[in-house]
């Protein structure tokens, strides 16, 4: 059965008849019509829809009105519109206005075949992000973290099983890859989650003050103890503890970690006796600690203690198919944690990230998307700017699809051309448009239009010059 539904709407009868006929030959979808856009909105309301093809030009109410109207129903719902030759400002005023394209009448059936199957696909799209979005949400309990491919979903499942019981994880995984926040997510969904995880970064210390802090001192244990002070485990009874790149303990603090994992004790430095704790212990590491074994810097009986169960992060480049998903992620989160207009990616810049590297996984996927709040001052992040910045993988020029009509690419690569062009004259001309006209050679009236017509904004390149 067809799974799309279009919504024809116009008052020449004749006209829906004929591209309800044509739709159902040359396309698999659903084709419902209407003569008056009061029509098309009670349709709405029985029926779901994912594209509309609306007439400008209604009596009563116009392809305006309805456009206003259907956005305000449901923003997922693609609305294209047909316009009389003569009438292009006002299909232009509608795309401004959330209109996804129009096409002129007489309808060229080729161009409407292209726009609809191009509309079609940007409302799943749109409906496929909102399910993972919302699918994001019910993922709190994860920590931030987010993914649909396979190795995350299997990752989520064995956090979720992991919380069930009191056992010491070992979490492996190369840098960035998540491991603390896959610490964090086990915590919280655990009986212990009520407490605040203890985090404790094993290399950022000296081996002397990283022994004290873990287990604590008594007062006259070096020059500065002054006073008893507990240690970290102290503090984590009850709770759990994360020892984050463990594969770093010197041999004094494994052996003293030993005695806890099998005593399930603590001893002070300079104390006379030892206490018990009430700690699970999280482990991660991003060393290979059998090899580490072998040469003899890591206790084998240590690891055995550790490694009760392991969970294994995996890297960025093995889940790609989740990269437009954390891409989203971070876009949102570092909107809403400086509290700015999110910003968005172009297709072609997706398509760059998808065929990066990453040896810094995802750590390293969200500190360029940081970058980007921090330098960029536009809303679309697009090829351009990652020229700029010297990004690895930017092709000088996309590869042209076959699959699309040769006008479509010509007007595309018009408009890529124009928008770079004009902002980077106006950059220039810090907003002058008189001087803008003069370096361009065209009137000033000429320019205007144009820069109208890509919906450039001149006064930022003003507020720069400021």
């Amino acid at each position: 059965m067809p799974t799309d539904t279009i919504l024809i709407v116009d008052d020449e009868a004749d006209l829906l008849r004929g591209l309800k006929r044509f739709l159902g030959m040359e396309l698999d979808c659903r084709s419902l019509t209407a003569e008056t856009a009061r029509e098309a909105l009670k349709i709405l309301e029985t029926h779901p829809v994912d594209l509309i093809l609306a007439d400008i030009q209604m009596p009563e109410m116009d392809g305006f009105a309805l456009l206003r109207e259907v956005k305000a129903w449901d923003p997922a719902i693609t609305v294209i519109m047909m316009t009389a030759y003569g009438t292009i400002e006002k299909a232009v005023e509608a795309i401004k206005n959330g209109a996804y394209d129009f096409i002129q009448k007489p309808i060229d059936e080729e161009r409407l075949l292209h726009l609809l199957n191009k509309g079609l696909e940007l409302n799943r799209l749109v409906r496929e992000n909102a399910r993972l979005m919302e699918q994001m949400c019910l993922q709190d309990s994860f920590a931030n973290m987010v993914g649909r491919s396979r190795p995350m979903r299997s990752t989520f499942e064995k956090i979720r099983m992991l919380a069930q019981s009191d056992a010491t994880v070992l979490i492996q995984g190369e840098t960035g890859t998540g491991k603390e926040l896959a610490a964090l997510a086990i915590h919280d969904l655990s009986g212990r989650g009520n407490r605040k995880l203890i985090t404790v970064n094993c290399p950022a210390l000296p081996e002397t003050i990283l022994e004290s802090e873990l287990f604590g001192y008594r007062k006259g244990a070096f020059t500065d103890a002054r006073e008893d002070r507990r240690g970290l485990f102290h503090q984590a009874h009850g709770s759990s503890i994360f020892l984050d790149e463990i594969g770093d303990l010197s041999p004094a603090v494994q052996t003293k970690l030993l005695r806890v994992l099998q005593d399930k004790k603590i001893h002070p430095l300079s104390a006379s006796d030892s206490h018990t704790v009430d700690v699970r212990i999280l482990a991660a590491t991003n060393q290979n600690l059998k090899a580490k074994m072998k040469q003899n810097l890591f206790r084998k009986d240590l690891f055995y203690r550790l490694d009760v169960v392991t969970l294994m992060m995996p890297p960025l480049r093995g889940i790609r198919e989740d990269i437009p998903l954390l891409v989203d992620h971070f876009l949102e989160l570092v909107a809403c944690e400086q509290n700015k207009p999110r910003k968005t990616v172009t297709p072609e810049v997706l398509d760059v990230l998808l065929g990066r590297d990453w040896p810094g996984n995802t750590r390293q996927l969200e500190n360029l998307i940081r970058g980007w709040y921090a330098i960029t001052g536009e809303q679309e992040i697009s090829l351009r700017h990652l020229r700029a910045e010297g990004h690895p993988n930017v092709p000088r020029q996309t590869a042209l699809p076959l699959d699309q009509p040769y006008q479509d690419l010509k007007d595309r690569a018009i408009a890529s051309f124009s928008r770079e062009y004009l902002e980077r004259l106006l950059g220039q001309t810090q907003g002058n448009i008189s001087s803008a006209a003069q370096i361009s050679g065209m009137k000033r009236q000429s320019l205007q239009k144009i820069i109208k017509r890509y919906g450039i904004n001149v006064t930022r390149f003003r507020e720069r010059s400021g």
